[in-house]
């Protein structure tokens, strides 16, 4: 039985006898997986070559119409089985509801009972709203999933032309509604307000201060100084992803003066033995190590990861230091978390995939010095963080050309400022 703290929709895991993960929505009521969603996971995103910790997001984000659904005492499945799909009032009621935090719609899951007491309980309350990104992940998961499961049945009325015209109209006009939502939050927000943001340089190299092993300040047990030395280097100097640091092996690491470490992509890898598997989203590369960050590579090896007992029965770089195991994506997590907690100086939101951004903005200062087309800068961005296409580098160009604009415009006022001032001489 649900309390009111209690998502009633959870995620599980099953493993394939060929090492692959699956993750399967479930209902706490009954622990079994529901069907629909199962079908569109198995046989739409699956093959489409998606992560498993990206289908896990598309799920979670799924989760969100059937808990609209218990909420308004509505069986999701049913209704587009039979045709119905939903009125505009409840469709725009969907999208509304998409931008609820989890906590929130939970809660009115649970405020459910027509009373008038509940009502007004509703309306008082202040409820807490989710990003556009989230909201837009939401309904394009609900989008996907009501497309793929109509469309069986829109093919299987083929031998009844009338009803199958019938359930394609309606089937349509849902889906231009959500359309037009998502279409809307993609919009939103194209303006130099939400591009991504590095920490201040102030910050980096506070950070980089504090992190030495040997700083008097460096917030961490003497045993594992070493170790979260080298995950803030790696992330500051290559600007990898999280899951990308937990994915590295040993035998990744070319070190010498010319060291190299390859990202490889290794989903469902048989030698994880984590739960929650680290994912390489982007594509697999070779990058290039600094001597003295290659230098700091084989010393974690040689004279700290070797002594860690159970290090070597496993061939991930970074390891706990009690256990000698894989290290997690949470405690990645906590390693940011105590920095920004235990040091003054550092900023709020210090997280892994801010050091992300924060590469990214050097790299842009490094390319202005060296005076490199704006072209050449968008393609080895692209290389570098391993992204598919150009599109994604996109972004922090134009944060790029927002510093170099407000500069210019800075230039500007200072010449109209000396102009003025000789002027009144």
């Amino acid at each position: 039985m649900s309390t009111k703290s209690e998502n009633p929709y959870s995620i599980w895991w099953s493993k394939f006898a060929n090492g692959e993960r699956m993750p399967f929505l479930v209902p706490s009521a009954t622990g079994v997986p529901l069907e629909a969603p199962t079908f569109w996971i198995l046989a739409d995103r699956r093959p489409l070559g998606l992560q498993p910790n990206t289908l896990t997001n598309e799920l979670r984000s799924l989760s969100h119409l059937f808990l609209w659904g218990d909420a308004r005492g509505i069986d999701v499945v049913k209704r587009v089985r039979e045709g119905i799909f939903f009125s505009l009032l409840e469709t725009l009621d969907i999208v509304n509801f998409c931008s609820r935090r989890v906590a929130e719609a939970i809660a009115e899951l649970h405020e459910r009972l027509p009373t008038v007491v509940k009502l007004q309980a509703r309306r008082k309350r202040h409820v807490q709203i989710v990003g556009f990104g989230e909201k837009r992940h939401r309904l394009a998961a609900i989008k996907s999933f009501i497309v793929f499961t109509s469309a069986e049945i829109l093919s299987n009325l083929a031998r009844w032309p009338q009803r199958h015209q019938q359930y394609g109209a309606v089937r349509n006009e849902f889906l231009e509604l959500i359309d037009g939502h998502i279409s809307g939050l993609a919009k939103t927000g194209r303006n130099d307000l939400d591009l991504p943001e590095g920490l201040a340089d102030a910050a980096v190299k506070r950070l980089r201060e504090v992190i030495e092993p040997d700083h008097p300040e460096n917030p961490f047990h003497p045993s594992g100084r070493f170790r979260n030395y080298l995950i803030v280097r790696l992330l500051l100097d290559l600007g990898i992803r999280r899951g990308e640091l937990l994915g590295i092996k040993v035998a990744d690491c070319q070190l010498g003066s010319k060291g190299m470490i390859t990202i490889h992509r290794r989903p469902d890898d048989p030698a994880d033995p984590r739960r929650e598997k680290p994912a390489t989203k982007t594509k697999a590369r070779i990058l290039a190590l600094s001597p003295r960050l290659a230098e700091i590579l084989y010393e974690y090896i040689v004279h700290h990861r070797a002594r860690i007992p159970n290090a070597r029965r496993h061939p991930f770089l970074v390891v706990s230091t009690d256990s000698g195991k894989p290290m997690s994506l949470s405690n990645v997590n906590k390693i940011m978390e105590a920095l920004r907690d235990r040091v003054p100086g550092l900023p709020e939101k210090l997280g892994p995939h801010r050091l992300r951004h924060t590469w990214n903005d050097a790299f842009s200062e490094d390319m202005d010095e060296k005076k490199v087309s704006a072209e050449d800068e968008v393609k080895w961005r692209t290389r570098l963080q391993g992204w598919r296409s150009e599109s994604s580098a996109q972004s922090y160009l134009r944060r790029a050309v927002r510093r170099r604009s407000n500069e210019a415009l800075r230039q500007m006022q200072e010449k109209l400022d000396i102009a003025a001032s000789r002027g009144n001489e």
